[in-house]
């Protein structure tokens, strides 16, 4: 028993060796990747050369074609509208209203009281000089030279009135008195104009041709050089504290107004364009324009009844 056991015992370790063998031999793969052994080749058994196979022929590949490269769109140069040169705004010619120029005729030589009418001429007026100033007869027809300029000017401060006016200084202590008196009277005055150039008084008028139009400024204020103001010793008078003159109804019905027509002349000054005048002094009325004609004069002028323009016409 043991004998037989032993030997069935080592037939079986016999096919097992076998087994194992065969299986090597047929499945090399089995025991994991090793490297085949090539079989043996007779030596009279060249392997022929072998055929090269042809390589299959590759399948050609597409050129591609480049893509073209888009040609980057030029950036667009920014549309600058043309800066429109400014259209120059004429500056507009203010219309210049041509100053009629009078026409220059022959006056008549004064005779008596008689006195041409009203006309708008440019006659040199024959007492011109300095010294000529209280018979210096000007009007819309006589005048003074441009030139005219006293050199006594002086601040009507010095009369004691209110300053900042120009007026010759042969009028200031007859001035100083009246308005001393006006005021003691509780009627105080003070100045609105002193002294015009003939510049000043050109600007004077041009000023009311544009308030009120030609015409309308003949009659209310005195073309260059016809103006009394030139002389240096004509004063525009209002109460003291109070408006323009010429802003008042009537100037005279004011209490400053009402004495200054009462009283100026016994200091020398008369008013020059009194009320309901026009055909003799060819103005308006004016109650605060006053000539200083010095005592003498002024008092023969209110005695008279006429106005200075035809009293003076007389001294020519």
């Amino acid at each position: 028993m043991p004998l037989r056991f032993a030997g069935l015992g080592l037939a079986t370790l016999a096919v097992a060796l076998i087994s194992a063998y065969l299986l090597v031999a047929i499945r090399p793969s089995l025991l994991g990747p090793t490297t085949p052994i090539a079989p043996a080749v007779p030596i009279e058994e060249a392997s022929p050369t072998p055929v090269a196979t042809p390589s299959p022929r590759p399948t050609p590949r597409a050129t591609p074609r480049p893509t073209p490269t888009a040609s980057p769109s030029p950036t667009p140069e920014p549309t600058v509208s043309p800066t429109p040169a400014p259209t120059a705004v004429p500056t507009p010619v203010p219309t210049v209203v041509p100053t009629p120029v009078p026409t220059v005729a022959p006056t008549p030589a004064p005779v008596g009281n008689a006195l041409p009418p009203c006309a708008y001429m440019d006659v040199l007026t024959t007492h011109h000089g300095y010294e000529d100033w209280p018979i210096s007869l000007l009007d819309t027809i006589y005048h003074l030279p441009s030139w005219y300029a006293p050199g006594d000017l002086v601040d009507s401060s010095t009369a004691g009135v209110n300053g900042g006016y120009l007026l010759r200084s042969i009028i200031a202590g007859d001035l100083r008195a009246m308005a001393a008196d006006a005021r003691a009277a509780g009627s105080p005055i003070q100045l609105v104009s002193g002294y015009r150039s003939h510049a000043q008084q050109a600007s004077t008028f041009e000023y009311w041709v544009g308030v009120g139009g030609y015409e309308q400024a003949l009659r209310t204020s005195a073309r260059a050089g016809h103006s009394e103001h030139q002389l240096g010793t004509s004063i525009d008078v209002t109460s003291e504290g109070g408006a323009a003159p010429w802003e008042y109804g009537d100037w005279a019905s004011t209490p400053a107004g009402a004495w200054m027509a009462a009283n100026a002349w016994r200091y020398g000054f008369v008013m020059s364009y009194p009320q309901a005048s026009f055909d003799r002094t060819c103005y308006d009325y004016e109650p605060w324009h006053y000539r200083y004609v010095g005592r003498d004069l002024a008092a023969q002028i209110v005695q008279s009844g006429r106005t200075p323009r035809e009293v003076i016409w007389t001294l020519q």
